[in-house]
């Protein structure tokens, strides 16, 4: 009997979409621009409800957290959606705005499924940290704080 998936064998990156929104009413979404190496984990905290009697450690699962959320962009000064500025109309607040500002924003992974899923969390931008090397070009590493119930596929 085959264990593979009925849907799919797998699923290719190509066309995820990282967006974050503008909180206006209605919300619209913005794509991060050169966005690679996406992180999207789903975590519980536990405690240890070992006793006396067991032999073994025994843990709890208490509350659920999306961990750090992480991924890297080839960072644009100007660009937009990287950048320090608040945007307004149809330019979104950029990452290193959000951050400094400590803004929480929605967010959404739009995944290439053909079928718009996507997993929506409210979350701040964290971490903003720019890397360059000879021979290479511009990177940042961006961490999201989720701050909320989420909306998993």
């Amino acid at each position: 009997m085959s264990a593979t998936s009925l849907i799919a064998a797998s699923m290719g990156v190509e066309g995820l979409l990282l967006q974050v929104g503008n909180a206006s009413s209605p919300e619209t979404f913005a794509t991060i621009c050169n966005a690679t190496d996406v992180n999207l984990p789903v975590v519980a905290n536990t405690v240890d409800v070992t006793n006396v009697g067991d032999k073994w450690h025994r843990r709890a699962p208490t509350l659920l957290d999306m961990g750090k959320i992480t991924f890297k962009v080839f960072w644009v000064m100007e660009e937009p959606t990287h950048r320090n500025s608040a945007g307004g109309g149809s330019v979104p607040a950029g990452l290193r705005y959000l951050l400094i500002n400590q803004i929480l924003r929605d967010w959404q992974f739009v995944y290439p499924d053909g079928n718009n899923s996507t997993d929506a969390f409210p979350a701040f931008v964290t971490s903003f940290s720019i890397t360059g090397k000879v021979g290479g070009v511009f990177e940042a590493s961006v961490e999201l704080s989720n701050s909320g119930s989420p909306s998993l596929v």
